[in-house]
């Protein structure tokens, strides 16, 4: 939950005047006083802290009640519980209710005015001595809607809007006079939780009107990273600027919400100490309180970098090691913030001086106060600091958190913390930490130098004698050593707007809101020094949509310009780790300045461009195709592209969407019919004929009118289209369209590759002229029906023992008639014809003779089918040798016959093949054939009769192509008999069968 905030950070929301309250733009500070002053408003020349100009406060409250809920006294019971929590022993500042107010305030006797709210007399600055506290009971809320807007007393916004704090009277001696605390009725109701609600956040603004500073102690109870202990939730200051919210009511989100921590017991305690330098315990405290430092000591130093300049805005934070103890206390007991004391604003030249006002004079500019710190109050175990041993501090360095800025800053900067330069250092005092009476001093620890090392300034120009600009348009530097700032100088042509830009940069180079503030400024060279700037200036820091980055527009002139300008901290501060990176985005001339009205390329000469920068002609966009700092190349695009020729010169930008920065040159170009078009010029493309999955080049190249010069990184959108949708491959184009771009010598070029057969069309558009290219995609196939021949070894075999090898031509995916085929042999196979031609079938055939070959050898042939582009569709012949002892006879059919004696024996087939069953042509097989009268019965006594041998035959066959040998039975007509057939072929293969012819 925001806590309550002053009122002029929050009644911006009514749009009132700044000078409405001058308290209100005051800067806060760390675990201590919320403000630290200095001249020239301030009369005191040494940084002391505002506080009250009396430590006996005095509040009174509204008459009235708070709401329907909180009577009077229940709300002057809240507020007297709020107030008391402030009133501790060792601080010698006391609240106390004075009485009642002499009119219930509300919007019928308040109202706003151009320099800021009108009160009744009673509660006016004016009447400080009386009144000191003015609590106003807002019962309707419309106090609060005054001053914040409307609406903003609603139930909704009491997490922002519950209390309203405002310290409106501080005085020349740093003494505040008066205050007042609003309190909205409209956040209080039935349930007691919305009335302790309330109290919390009003014990909180008492603090404040104190004149205490938010501390970041135990932050990690806030961030929840790394998670915290309980110890650590037990010391989260009541001072946090920002509540956790974790339900309805925040102050139920941390342990004992209504009871100081030591870090505020050491804000309250350090800002209004009960001190005395006589010794102790003479004289006596108030009653009530005690010496502040008889129980507690101080602990100060100093944090620099390496060039001995103060490091301020860094958070510290004390771990207490009490003696006799092993290790520190796991949590932060007390913290501070280095340079509390310095200069907050010293005005830059680009907004002027701060002012004399007091909320201008916060902190001095002592070299001695930069990178200080003080622990204003260390709590000891006992007022003598001896019960256990004596007690080291342990201190840590760390950043402060970015949330904490504006009304919830902790430390110097209100604008935004900045973060440390370095890692974070740890160190432990080497002495004990001593009650502070008059016999001991307080420990004094600086840090070793960390951070930034180097701070030159050589380079950097001054007011009077600028240093030019980097050529390129880019630069780096540092804003180091306090209120230090760069001057540079550089000329524009008339008609022409430049941006500046200036990033700020972290310890590793990186774009950062946390280190430099900058601010940029532009003066015409011969404006007297010492004036705020005349040409442009950025209104803030971070102005534009780039992290880090401040920009400021330089208009054109009709007129050529001379030109200074300065990059500053915004606070006027400079330290070894404000570098920055700076650029001047301008446009100087084109080249040419004239185009064909088909378009054409063109250079543009200036500083501070980058890749990714765009260009547009007359607000069209105009192709870039290259870019250095100093220079782009771009196309721009054909004269229609502006519905009617322009007859004028268009102006041409240069932008960049990074930063939103731009450059432009007025009446720039023209459109011309005189001037020659660029060309575009055909390189090579696919043959009218592809054979599909074969792969082709498309390249076209760009040259300059004059047809010699090329065009480098110029854009060609290719398109192209098939059959369908992915039917052509291409390398480098994904998709159609796509944009490729010109090498060195203005070639575009890429491989087309179709993956089915159809028509094709390829183009290719740049500098407003197109190239196309088609072609056909054919699929062409060649295969034989018998591609695979196994013949016997050391054969020789031809037509008719096998049948004509025969080629299927395909074309498309149907037979190709009346194609030419070359048929090629070589040593085991050759043909005759050697060409031939496929019938309507697709079919080419010829007579092959194959052998002889070696047994287990091969020879292997090839058919090709057409002579021209695309190329021939082939297929490959194979003859294999079986050898002798692989050869293997089946019987096909014919076995097992049995017929009577007036029918004829079917012929019996056999089948030679080799041990893989392949069917194997050539094979010689040996047939023996023998017919036996039949067998008669056997007697019941006596030798069985042999049946005589009627005939018996041998011969030879020759396996066909398809490994088939076909013979005729031999047969007796009319004959009761037994035939019997023995075949053999190689060393392996034989077969035996009978037939029975029947009587």
């Amino acid at each position: 939950m925001p806590p309550a905030r002053p009122l002029a950070s929050r009644i911006a929301r009514r749009s009132v005047a700044a000078a409405l309250l001058l308290f209100l733009s005051a800067t806060v500070c760390a675990s201590g006083p919320r403000w630290v002053v200095g001249p020239p408003y301030f009369t005191d020349p040494n940084a002391p802290p505002v506080k009250w100009y009396t430590n006996t406060l005095l509040y009174f409250t509204d008459p009235a009640g708070l709401s329907p809920y909180v009577t009077h006294a229940q709300a002057d019971a809240i507020v007297a519980a709020a107030a008391s929590v402030w009133n501790v022993p060792t601080a010698s500042i006391t609240l106390t209710q004075g009485g009642t107010l002499a009119e219930h305030i509300s919007s019928s006797n308040s109202y706003l005015s151009a320099t800021g709210p009108v009160f009744p007399a009673d509660v006016q600055p004016s009447n400080y001595a009386a009144i000191q506290i003015a609590v106003l009971y807002d019962s309707d809320g419309s106090l609060t809607d005054m001053l914040l807007g409307s609406g903003a007393s609603s139930p909704f916004e009491c997490r922002q809007n519950a209390v309203t704090e405002d310290v409106d009277s501080i005085t020349p001696a740093a003494t505040i006079q008066h205050a007042i605390l609003i309190l909205n009725g409209r956040c209080t109701g039935p349930a007691p939780e919305q009335q302790l609600q309330l109290q919390y956040q009003l014990e909180r603004a008492f603090g404040r009107i104190l004149g205490l500073a938010w501390s970041q102690t135990n932050d990690n109870v806030f961030t929840r990273t790394p998670q915290p202990t309980t110890q650590q939730a037990d010391n989260w200051p009541i001072l946090h600027p920002i509540d956790i919210i974790c339900g309805p009511y925040t102050y139920q989100c941390l342990p004992s919400p209504f009871t100081l921590r030591d870090d505020d017991l050491a804000a309250v305690s350090g800002l209004y100490p009960n001190f005395s330098y006589t010794p102790y315990p003479s004289p006596t405290p108030a009653p009530g309180k005690q010496w502040s430092y008889i129980q507690a000591g101080l602990a100060y130093g100093t944090l620099s970098f390496p060039t001995g300049q103060g490091m301020d805005g860094v958070n510290l934070v004390l771990q207490r090691w009490r003696g006799g103890t092993a290790a520190p206390e796991p949590w932060d007991d007390v913290s501070a913030v280095s340079g509390i004391n310095f200069r907050v604003n010293n005005g830059n030249p680009v907004t002027g001086s701060p002012g004399s006002s007091w909320s201008a004079s916060l902190g001095i500019t002592r070299a001695s106060v930069e990178g200080g710190f003080t622990f204003y109050w260390v709590p000891l175990d006992d007022p003598l600091g001896s019960a256990n041993g004596p007690m080291l501090a342990v201190i840590t360095t760390e950043p402060i958190n970015p949330l904490y800025v504006g009304a919830y800053s902790v430390g110097p900067y209100r604008m935004g913390p900045i973060d440390p330069s370095g890692p974070p250092q740890t160190i432990t005092s080497p002495y004990p930490i001593w009650p502070f009476t008059y016999s001991s001093a307080p420990y004094h620890g600086n840090f070793p130098p960390t951070g930034a090392s180097t701070c030159s300034t050589s380079t950097d120009g001054t007011e009077a004698t600028p240093a030019p600009v980097d050529p390129s348009g880019w630069w780096s530097g540092t804003l180091c050593a306090y209120g230090h700032t760069a001057w540079s100088s550089f000329s524009m042509k008339p008609n022409t707007a430049a941006t500046l830009e200036v990033t700020a940069l972290d310890d590793s180079g990186y774009a950062t809101t946390s280190k430099a503030m900058p601010l940029l400024g532009v003066w015409n060279s011969t404006d007297p020094t010492g004036t705020l700037p005349t040409v442009a200036a950025s209104p803030a820091s971070f102005n534009t949509i780039a992290l880090g980055t401040t920009a400021a527009r330089i208009p054109a002139s009709s007129a050529a310009q001379s030109l200074r300008f300065v990059i500053a901290d915004a606070r006027g501060h400079g330290r070894p780790d404000f570098a920055y990176r700076a650029r001047l985005l301008y446009a100087d001339h084109l080249q040419p300045s004239a185009v064909s009205l088909s378009g054409g390329v063109f250079t543009i000469a200036g500083t501070g461009f980058r890749p990714g920068n765009s260009v547009t002609i007359g607000g069209l966009p105009a192709t870039v195709t290259s870019w250095t700092s100093t220079s782009i190349t771009a196309i721009a695009p054909p004269a229609s592209s502006f519905g009617a020729t322009p007859v004028t010169p268009l102006d041409v930008t240069i932008s960049d969407s990074g930063t939103a920065g731009s450059a432009t040159i007025s009446s720039a170009l023209t459109y011309s019919a005189s001037v020659a078009p660029d060309i575009l010029q055909l390189v090579s493309a696919p043959p009218s004929l592809v054979a599909v999955n074969q792969s082709s080049s498309f390249a076209v190249r760009v040259l300059l009118a004059d047809g010699i010069t090329p065009v480098p990184n110029a854009p060609v959108i290719i398109s192209f289209s098939g059959p369908y949708s992915g039917s052509l491959q291409t390398s480098l184009c994904p998709a159609s369209p796509c944009t490729l771009l010109t090498d060195a010598s203005g070639l575009a070029s890429l491989t087309v590759t179709p993956n089915t057969w159809g028509s094709f069309t390829l183009q290719a558009s740049a500098v407003g002229s197109s190239l196309s290219a088609s072609f056909a995609a054919v699929d062409r196939s060649a295969s034989f029906l018998q591609p695979t021949l196994y013949i016997a070894s050391d054969t020789t075999l031809s037509s008719p023992v096998i049948s004509p090898p025969q080629l299927a031509v395909l074309q498309n995916s149907a037979p190709a008639a009346n194609i030419s085929v070359t048929w090629t042999g070589s040593p085991g196979i050759s043909f005759s014809p050697a060409t031939s031609t496929t019938d309507a079938q697709g079919l080419a055939t010829t007579i092959a003779t194959l052998g002889p070959l070696a047994p287990g050898s091969q020879a292997a042939a090839q058919a090709c089918a057409w002579s021209a582009s695309p190329p021939s569709a082939c297929a490959g012949l194979t003859a294999i040798a079986v050898p002798p002892a692989d050869l293997r006879l089946h019987v096909v059919s014919g076995a097992n016959q049995t017929i009577p004696s007036s029918t004829l024996f079917a012929p019996v087939v056999l089948k030679v093949t080799d041990t893989a069953g392949h069917p194997v042509a050539g094979a010689t097989v040996d047939l023996y054939q023998t017919v036996d009268a039949l067998e008669l019965p056997c007697p019941a006594t006596g030798p069985c009769p042999i049946p005589p041998t009627l005939a018996r035959t041998t011969a030879t066959a020759i396996s066909d192509a398809g490994g088939l040998v076909t013979l005729t039975p031999l047969q007796i007509p009319a004959t009761a008999e037994t035939t019997s057939l023995a075949a053999a072929t190689g060393t392996q293969g034989f077969i035996a069968l009978s037939l029975i012819q029947q009587p």
